[in-house]
């Protein structure tokens, strides 16, 4: 009765060690896919950058930056790090991570010419997000289903394990943004009442 009992040990060890293996690199897969996810969607805001047109009044007086502010995870800021620093139409693109939790956010986001909005964020703070930037030349993007529909400008999502991005026409114009048509071809084209 001991030999089995020492043998039934023997295995369970080994498989727990594997299980708990196989729970780490599960993990790791993850994390590293979320962090390639949003450095691809960093590279789309960089894009973007260059193919929508902001009237002056969204720079400041110097117009030296282009001021992007980001709400989201760990993944996301590492993710959008590969673009910070980098010049888009002769201006160094400046990312700023911002808590919708806190009340000093606000401010901030009037100073953004672009504001990028994780799924890991709640509705109703994003709901409170697009409520505090109303109709500023500010090009708002986002993950969570429908946000195109609810006041954002574009939502990026997913099909057939391809990344695409809708954009609701209306409200760029009623923020003042002007797409190119290069970029409108490869937008899917929706309106809030859809």
């Amino acid at each position: 009765m001991q030999i089995l009992k020492n043998k039934g040990i023997q295995i369970f060890i080994p498989v727990c060690i594997c299980q708990f293996l196989l729970c780490i690199i599960a993990i790791g897969t993850v994390q590293s896919q979320n962090l390639e996810e949003y450095r691809v969607k960093a590279a789309f805001v960089y894009n973007f950058t260059k193919l929508i047109q902001w009237p002056e009044t969204a720079f400041d007086s110097e117009g030296k930056n282009f001021k992007i502010a980001v709400f989201g995870n760990e993944y996301l800021k590492e993710g959008f790090q590969t673009i910070d620093g980098k010049i888009s139409t002769g201006r160094t693109i400046s990312i700023q991570y911002l808590d919708p939790e806190t009340n000093d956010y606000k401010k901030t986001l009037a100073e953004n010419q672009i504001v990028f909005i994780s799924r890991h964020t709640r509705l109703p703070q994003i709901l409170k997000i697009l409520s505090n930037i109303g109709d500023r030349p500010i090009l708002t993007i986002g993950e969570v289903k429908n946000f195109s529909r609810a006041g954002g400008i574009i939502q990026f999502f997913t099909r057939e394990d391809h990344l695409h991005f809708e954009v609701n026409i209306n409200r760029a114009e009623a923020h003042q943004l002007k797409f190119s048509s290069r970029l409108l071809k490869l937008a899917v084209i929706v309106n809030e009442k859809e």
